[in-house]
């Protein structure tokens, strides 16, 4: 028999068998029930991961409310989204708890394939987790030994002459039944639409748990992936971009692409979650995680078109980037009765060091033959850079639940964060520090019917990395939310169905600057209002999924460059989501069926308000029969090849979703 503590965190942290997980540990770190959470949180399960197979992590949350994924388009360097209302690109992404953020273009992308599930958290999480975006964040949790001999592989092939195989094997390593080990390992090469693409991957995760005792336990984990990867591609648009009277560029453009570009990362990481009951409701939780990402980055992108003969000027780019990342989280439980109580510390050190290269506006595409046949050169060095951020934090955060269903959480942190960018081809050094205080206070009522209302109020804040065009770091963003909510969970429990209304603000807002993506602005307020509907679960014997829907209005509500009353970027008002899985043995023996829609409301690309990413719907296909210990998995995204934009930006164009993709597996379980 397994540990009983092991048990325990793999309840709040672990797999989920269906739809709907019970009980996590995101929002609260002591681990509860999900309905005394007084904040949106949804978890996507380990069957939900399993029965869709997403190979990116934006993939995989795109059903969940809230969420506008792949905000970015068709671009395989990092996982992108928005929430809320707010672009999070990677700033809004953790990895069991700890931060798994990006360092400019060093991605640190996690495959969904080594996670157990994700659970995603909606509005500010300060007190918990420090710097943390004002939509929310997405905690990654990493498959771990589940005390248990089991094991699972597959190989499979798909669109673009995509070929790959995987295995994930748990094992019990003594026998006591005290340590547990996993590995997980993933092989992929292949390609996407574009020419001259790339879509490989070499994954090796594992993990190994010691519990001696039932008040002990110790994880380790580590990981190692090598990636090789294709960055966007913007589209020039007639009438915008060039005069319409020229015509039309050819249909497949936007597949075109040069050899030139590439987006290559080699990272890895190692950590431990160490847990100790000492007795009287007192344990102590260590987790800690050391990061590193190697990127060779290049890319021949669109700086401009000429309007009247549609000729396009591109500028090769490249990145040369080593990034480390350091972090460590301690904290003291102690529940009595119905109260638990955390004390914590934690700290997190990021360190870049950079070499770009750029070569603005030297190459040449004719419209009448938009061809990328160029000799493309490295481009001269143009910057040099070393940058630093650390973090530090103590927080304490209270959950009392009394015995008439009433449960009170409340919370409060200090923070101190200081960011350094040293030029080192001109030896000056620019720094900022800085320090926030932010709390959080919420309150549920678990009704003898089902029902259980909440309500809460959370503060966040976030350093923003980047320079102004005057070379000024970038001032960090504060944020807070009201919000007020209702749950559902009848007494079967099969299902539950969720809503939530919020009034969330957020200050100095950063955003691109066109034609000059080095450099950013920032917007004084922008207040994001919304309802969310959400329902997971099991419908019947034979049907489950997921349903989401978000009405969201945002609004530049304080500016200092004219903006006040626009919308925000990337905040479509409307969003729809539905994902069913039903099981249809019994028509034929082994099979299920499952299919997803997704709608996505137009929303502008900029603050700016000049250019609107029209609206699209996209459909989703997954087929699985099983027979004894093997099974057969064919999966289909945007099942009608729907052509579509992910995003228009102005001076740019417009950069496309992804295209119909299909694959075919065969695994075995043992």
């Amino acid at each position: 028999m397994a540990p009983i503590i092991v048990r325990d965190k793999l309840q709040y942290a672990g797999a989920v068998e269906g739809y709907q997980a019970p009980a996590t540990e995101t929002g609260i770190k002591s681990g509860v029930p999900l309905s005394e959470v007084p904040q949106s949180v949804s978890v996507v399960t380990s069957t939900e991961l399993e029965r869709r197979n997403p190979t990116q992590v934006e993939d995989a949350i795109k059903f969940t409310p809230g969420i506008n994924p792949s905000t970015w388009g068709a671009d395989d360097r990092y996982d992108q989204f928005s929430i809320r209302g707010f672009d999070m690109g990677t700033a809004a992404l953790y990895r069991d708890g700890l931060p798994n953020k990006s360092h400019g273009f060093a991605s640190f992308k996690i495959d969904p394939y080594m996670l157990e599930r994700i659970d995603v958290l909606r509005g500010p999480a300060g007190v918990l987790y420090g710097s943390n975006d004002a939509g929310g964040m997405v905690n990654m949790v990493t498959k771990r030994p589940s005390f248990a001999n089991e094991g699972s592989a597959y190989v499979g092939y798909g669109s673009f002459g995509t070929a790959e195989a995987g295995v994930d094997v748990s094992r019990v390593l003594n026998a006591q039944g005290t340590l547990s080990g996993r590995l997980t390992a993933l092989v992929r090469d292949g390609e996407t639409a574009l020419d001259n693409s790339h879509n490989d991957r070499n994954l090796l995760a594992g993990s190994l748990t010691w519990a001696p005792t039932d008040d002990t336990s110790l994880t380790v984990l580590m990981h190692l992936q090598q990636d090789e990867r294709t960055p966007l591609q913007w589209v020039p648009q007639a009438g915008v971009e060039y005069d319409a009277a020229l015509g039309s560029l050819p249909d497949d453009f936007y597949k075109r692409q040069s050899p030139f570009n590439s987006y290559k990362s080699d990272s890895g990481s190692f950590g431990w979650e160490f847990s100790h009951r000492f007795g009287n409701g007192l344990t102590f939780n260590q987790k800690a995680r050391y990061a590193r990402e190697k990127t060779d980055y290049q890319h021949l992108y669109l700086a401009s078109t000429d309007f009247a003969t549609g000729d396009m000027t591109y500028t090769a780019a490249a990145d040369d980037l080593e990034a480390y990342n350091i972090g460590f989280d301690n904290y003291l439980e102690w529940k009595s009765g119905g109260n638990s109580m955390i004390v914590g510390v934690d700290y997190q050190r990021r360190k870049t060091e950079y070499r770009k290269y750029v070569a603005t506006g030297s190459y040449d595409v004719s419209f009448a033959n938009p061809v990328f046949d160029l000799n493309v050169a490295y481009p001269p060095l143009s910057a040099r850079n070393k940058e630093e951020y650390t973090e530090k934090g103590i927080y304490l955060q209270d959950h009392f639940k009394f015995s008439n269903g009433v449960s009170v959480t409340a919370g409060l942190r200090r923070s101190w964060f200081e960011n350094e960018i040293e030029n080192q081809l001109t030896s000056s050094v620019q720094s900022q520090k800085n320090a926030a205080t932010t709390g959080m206070l919420g309150i549920t009522y678990e009704m003898a019917n089902g029902l259980t209302p909440y309500l809460s109020y959370t503060e966040g804040f976030i350093q923003n990395f980047g320079k102004t065009i005057d070379e000024v770091p970038l001032k960090p963003s504060k944020s807070k939310q009201w919000e007020l909510g209702l749950r559902y969970l009848p007494e079967h429990g099969n299902y539950l169905l969720s809503a939530a209304v919020f009034d969330l603000r957020k200050t100095n807002v950063k955003d691109y600057i066109p034609n000059n993506w080095d450099y950013s602005t920032q917007t004084g307020e922008i207040r994001s209002l919304g309802m969310e509907l959400e329902a997971r679960g099991r419908l019947t014997d034979n049907l489950q999924g997921v349903f989401g829907y978000t009405l969201l209005n945002t609004e530049i509500t304080a500016s200092t460059n004219g903006l006040r009353g626009n919308d925000n970027a990337m905040a479509p008002p409307h969003q729809l989501s539905l994902w069913l899985d039903y099981d249809a043995s019994e028509v034929v023996p082994g099979l299920s069926v499952g299919g997803g829609l997704r709608y996505v409301d137009e929303a502008f690309a900029t603050q700016a308000n000049n250019r609107v990413t029209p609206s699209y719907t996209l459909a989703d296909l997954a087929l699985r029969y099983e027979w004894e210990d093997m099974e057969v998995n064919l999966r289909v995204s945007n099942l009608f090849d729907r052509d579509y934009y992910s995003i228009c930006y102005d001076s740019h164009g417009c950069s496309k979703g992804d295209g119909r993709s299909v694959s075919l597996t065969v695994g075995k379980t043992f």
